[in-house]
């Protein structure tokens, strides 16, 4: 993987503006009680090169390398507040939207349905075109291997009642 064009992308992804979210007005930050919540690769390192912070505070091995995470304890919560908003990985940034290979190696986007912002915000077709156009970015760019050590993260480290809804299929490789 190429990390500069990865921090290239990282920065556009980082400068849009997906669009207005009342998270706050509408949930009990649902995002921030999951329990795991995996970086991209060397998004801590983008991370720490713009606020000086390391947010990766577990590694995950697995069997295809290793993944880093915002483990069970997220440290830049207070369960209200965001510390680090203007930092926040981009898995925190697409949430409730997140990627996953399907068995037959398409990429697709899913929806958390619990969110209480979903169905408003699959409604919302510039926040959806803003989410994909992120994505389909970062795709050519990541390795197929990094997509299938998250579908082989163990189920009892997902939030087990997360339901997931397709919204689209992403551009292949």
């Amino acid at each position: 993987m190429d990390k500069e064009k990865l921090f290239k992308v990282y920065d556009e992804i980082y400068a849009t503006n997906f669009g207005f979210m009342p998270c706050i007005e509408k949930c009990d930050g649902r995002c921030e009680q999951k329990p795991l919540s995996v970086l991209l690769p060397y998004e801590d390192e983008f991370i720490f090169k713009r606020s000086g912070k390391h947010i990766c505070n577990e590694r995950l091995e697995m069997s295809g390398g290793t993944l880093e995470i915002i483990g069970s304890t997220c440290n830049f919560t207070d369960g209200v507040k965001c510390f680090i908003h203007e930092h926040r990985p981009i898995a925190c940034r697409l949430y409730p939207f997140y990627p996953n290979l399907t068995s037959i190696n398409e990429l697709e986007l899913l929806i958390d349905v619990t969110c209480p912002l979903t169905e408003s915000l699959v409604m919302d077709t510039a926040y959806v075109s803003n989410v994909i156009s992120a994505l389909n970015k970062l795709i050519p760019l990541i390795d197929d291997n990094y997509w299938k050590m998250l579908n082989n993260i163990p189920s009892h480290l997902w939030d087990d009642t997360c339901k997931e809804r397709r919204v689209c299929i992403l551009a292949k490789k």
